[in-house]
């Protein structure tokens, strides 16, 4: 679930920085960064919220 939320931060990451290279004359690296951690928690957040939760493994 960690390795495969990282990966796609850093496919986000990579992506926009490829982005600003071809089309923009600077790199915006806090606007990549950013967008890379927010991609990276929403991932880690949905993975995390697929797992069931067992309400009665108490009883």
């Amino acid at each position: 679930m960690f390795k495969n939320s990282m990966i796609y931060g850093l496919i986000f990451f990579v992506g926009f920085t490829i982005k600003d290279i071809l089309f923009s004359e600077e790199i915006q690296w806090v606007d990549n960064i950013g967008i890379s951690i927010i991609v990276f928690l929403i991932n880690i957040l949905w993975e995390w919220a697929k797992k069931p939760y067992d309400w009665n493994k108490n009883k």
